[in-house]
This record gives structure tokens, sequence and C-alpha cells, in this order.
């Protein structure tokens, strides 16, 4: 059997029959089974595995967390190139590329600490857009145990009060939110612009299945001659249909989403037009799509958003959507000194 090895730093990640173990400082840290294609996630805390589209797995905790995933690309990718050929040799150097950018957006701890102790983890994850179920538990995580995910990972610390807007983010995360999702929109990977060129900015978070974002969308679409409104995509309401209708929309170039997307919310949404010619993304894309996606999941339970879709001005307030409703009152919003009561 051939094992395929790569080393950074103190990390060493081998690959062998369908296994990726991962080892610092000769210790082992966890093994990971890749025939189930995972995403390998670094941010808030560490490097996470997502399975679903609403599951993640903690696999390590640490600033190096980066080059842990850097390893792992290599070795996944020389894996790749070894069954494959070249043709899809690149796309998981392109995923771990935009992972790596979740670091942009969310931030990273001080101390390393591997989640298994002194023994391996396994971790049996589902690929993403597959069926399965999630537990409503964390599961525990031990030695040689094998676990299927978890619902909600956060780290940031709670508020001692709840705040008035049902977010939960500390007022230093808020503050700190509108750069990170400013670079992370900057990558042309994670977002629907659609506008842009005006002096402010609203961020949303949004899923095409979800009913008040199909009520709140017209009003997106007003907004976006005024401000610049920049959609991050999640499944959090419609699931696998929601992931269903958006990798194709993620799998077009930025200029062309903004169209795509407001696809999604016509009243013929979804309804074929005969002797129309489909033309079917190439699965790279797809691939790379449906990575974007989970990305942006990982950021909407990370920065702890209670729905969507959730709207975040340029200056890391919450804007409500009763705000929304009106170009007069959101430009108020926005220019006004808001920031005691929201």
């Amino acid at each position: 059997m051939i094992t395929i090895s790569r080393k950074e730093g103190p990390f060493e990640a081998d690959i062998t029959g369908g296994l990726l173990s991962v080892r610092r400082d000769y210790q082992p840290v966890f093994t990971c089974r890749i025939s189930t294609q995972p995403w390998f996630v670094v941010h808030s805390d560490g490097l996470y595995a997502q399975n679903t589209h609403d599951a993640l797995i903690p696999l390590y905790r640490g600033e190096d967390s980066p080059q842990l995933l850097m390893c792992m690309n290599n070795v996944l990718s020389q894996n790749e190139t070894r069954r494959s050929g070249a043709r899809l040799a690149g796309v998981g150097v392109v995923i771990a590329a935009f992972v790596m950018t979740t670091v942009v957006m969310l931030s990273t701890p001080k101390t390393p600490e591997v989640l298994a102790g002194p023994g391996a983890l396994a971790v049996n994850v589902a690929a993403p857009g597959t069926a399965g179920g999630v537990p409503d538990s964390v599961p525990t995580l031990s030695p040689s145990s094998v676990t299927s995910g978890m619902r909600t990972v956060v780290t940031e610390n709670a508020p001692a009060e709840a705040p008035s807007d049902g977010w939960s983010l500390s007022a230093e995360a808020r503050a700190a939110l509108p750069d990170k999702l400013h670079k992370a929109a900057s990558r042309g990977l994670f977002t629907v612009p659609l506008s842009s060129g005006h002096t402010r900015t609203i961020y949303v978070f949004a899923d095409p299945e979800c009913a008040n974002c199909q009520r709140m969308e017209r009003h997106f679409e007003t907004a976006s001659g005024a401000v610049n409104v920049v959609i991050f995509p999640v499944t959090t309401e419609g699931g696998q249909d929601s992931l269903k209708a958006l990798t194709p929309v993620m799998a077009l170039s930025e200029a062309e989403r903004a169209t795509a997307w407001k696809s999604l919310f016509s009243a013929d949404a979804g309804i074929s037009v005969p002797g129309a010619a489909t033309v079917a993304p190439a699965p790279e894309k797809d691939e790379i799509a449906r990575g974007a996606i989970g990305v942006n999941e990982v950021a909407f339970r990370a920065y702890r958003l209670p729905g969507t879709p959730w709207t975040i001005s340029d200056d890391g307030r919450y804007v409500p959507q009763a705000v929304l409703s009106s170009p007069a009152a959101l430009k108020a919003f926005l220019e006004g000194d808001n920031h005691d009561r929201q």
C-alpha cells in the first residue's frame, strides 16, 4: 500500500489507504477518512473539518493552524495528482487557498492544543452536499473515537447581558468585523455583490430558501442603488435545497453572480424554459463553489448570527429589517449616531 507524506514545520501528514494521519512533533493529532472529501477550515480557534452544510468537527487548536492546513493541502494535492492526474490536482490547492482566507475573516488563538490528547482522533466526515443527519448535541472528543460532527462552534465570549438586537457577538468583535468582511469579499470567492461604487456598504448573510430573505430581497435590490450590497450566501434554512440552488450561482464569475442570485427570487425560479440551452459548470468550479458556501457557513456560526437575513453595516452594527424597507431610513441609519441603540 502506497503512503504519501509531506512535512511543514512541526507538522507531518501521511495518506495511506484513504486515511489522512497528522502528527505534530511526532505526536498523533488526528486521523481522518478522506474518501468522503471533507472540507478543512481554519477559523477562530484552530482547524476544523466540515462534513455537511451545518456540521463542524474540531481537529486542532493553535496559532499554527494555517501551517497545518498547508501541510494537509500539500499531501492531499499530491495524492490527487497521483489518483486523477493534473486535471483536478489544482482543485485542492485552490480550495485550501480560499479556506485559508478565513484567517482574515476570523481570529486565531495563541496556544496550540491537540484535541485528541496523546492519542489519535478518528473522524468520519461526510462530504458537503450529501444527505445525512446532524446530531443536536456536541460530541465528546476522545482518543480513537469516531464522531459525526457538531452543530455549533463559537469561541467569542458572549456579553454578560443579552443585547437588544439578539446578537451575542461582543462589541470588540463587532468593531473588527467590517474589515474582515471587506477583506473576505475582496477575494471574489465568497460573495454575490449586488452593487459597488457607493460610499457605504452593507453585508448580508442570506439563504434563498429563507422566507424572510425572500421577503427582503426586493429591499436589498432597492438599497443597492444607494449603498454597496454584498451578499454572503448560506444554507442555514434550506439545507440541501439551498446548496443545490447556490452552487451554480457561486460557480459563476463574480460579475455574473448578481443576475443569477436575483433569478433565485423571481416568480419563475426553478422553471425551465423550453428550448433554452443549459451549460453545466466544470466540476472543479462546482467543487470550489460548494467550498466557498461552506466557508460562509463557518463565518455565520463564528459570528454568532441569530438568523437570516442578517445585515451588518460597514461600521459593525446590525441593520434592522425595518430600516432596510426605506432608502431614506437606511441612509439616516448609516449616517446617524445609532451605536448606543444598536
